[in-house]
């Protein structure tokens, strides 16, 4: 008699989607100034130090063996860091996403963690060391000097240079790699999981998305930033409703987001690349220079120009 061993039904993680965007090791001896944003969700495992962050209008502090979860669409930033060395952790940043909801937010992970057993700690870190481990193996199959990186760019850019990427189609032989890294990534958020599993809810939850719509669509409107009207005409809300929600999850209004997200990227571009400032001023929806810099400024207290001279110096902004 032969057993059946079979599950077609549907099931609603048949669209789930965890694609790793970047592993990073970070030993930070200085605080970091500005909102962030995070596009993706992002796991941090703290190695040792200390340091303060606020995370979606919470302040928490950090100490060795906290995990802290990161869903995409958070705001962060960087209040203090400690005196007893480097604040150091490592970063695990993924797409993770059921269709268009976000995986990790639905099943309400907590945002930090204090009282994990090193036990799995120590085996989260082994985990991601190896994933990065292969990681760097997949990169090896390029040309070094098609890989886009942080670091490249940020050289680059220093130097007076702009740099094009590619966009990859990938070898047989590459794309066994690749798979084999898109499985480890999925393994290190299902031990994720099973770490946290005592502090998740025992069925996902629904929330409301239409916020985070929104921001994919600011996101894509940079050039073109769209009015109040726009925005909650694109979700099918009323704008004092939209308020509201934004209101909820950033603590800013709608068209504080856009102004944030706009000089978020253009803080990316001066860092990351050769651009000239007017260039820059157009790509994030700026009639001209002037009003860009005069916006810059305002935020950041200094100019556009003296913004990347002096961060790529090597000096503290």
């Amino acid at each position: 008699m032969n057993t059946l061993i079979e599950f077609s039904n549907q099931s609603s993680l048949d669209h789930v989607n965890i694609n790793v965007r970047w592993l990073k090791e970070w030993k930070l001896n200085d605080t970091r100034p500005n909102l962030f944003i995070f596009p993706y969700t992002a796991f941090w495992i703290v190695l040792s130090g200390t340091a303060v962050i606020e995370l979606n209008h919470t302040r928490y502090t950090l100490k060795q063996g906290d995990i802290v979860s990161i869903p995409s669409k958070s705001a962060q930033s960087w209040k203090e860091i400690g005196t007893g060395g480097p604040f150091h952790y490592l970063s695990f940043a993924c797409e993770a996403k059921t269709g268009m909801v976000d995986f990790i937010r639905s099943y309400q992970f907590p945002e930090v963690v204090t009282d994990v057993d090193q036990v799995e700690i120590d085996r989260l870190v082994e985990e991601w060391r190896s994933l990065a481990w292969e990681y760097n193996e997949f990169l090896k199959r390029f040309d070094e000097k098609d890989i886009k990186s942080t670091e490249k760019v940020f050289i680059s850019a220093s130097m007076g240079k702009g740099i094009s990427f590619p966009i990859f189609t990938l070898s047989t032989d590459q794309t066994v790699l690749y798979l084999r890294i898109r499985a480890k990534g999925t393994l290190w958020v299902q031990q994720l999981f099973q770490t946290l599993r005592s502090r998740l809810p025992d069925h996902p939850i629904a929330y409301d998305t239409r916020v985070f719509e929104v921001c994919a669509y600011v996101e894509q409107r940079l050039h073109d930033p769209p009015t109040l009207d726009e925005m909650a005409s694109f979700v099918s809300l009323s704008k004092e409703h939209l308020r509201k929600l934004f209101q909820a999850s950033y603590g800013l209004s709608p068209m504080q987001y856009v102004k944030h997200v706009r000089l978020q990227h253009a803080r990316d571009l001066l860092l990351l690349t050769s651009f000239p400032i007017k260039d820059i001023a157009s790509r994030i929806g700026y009639e001209d220079q002037h009003h860009f810099s005069r916006a810059f400024q305002q935020s950041e207290g200094m100019s556009p120009k003296e913004y990347r001279r002096r961060t790529l110096q090597g000096g503290r902004v």
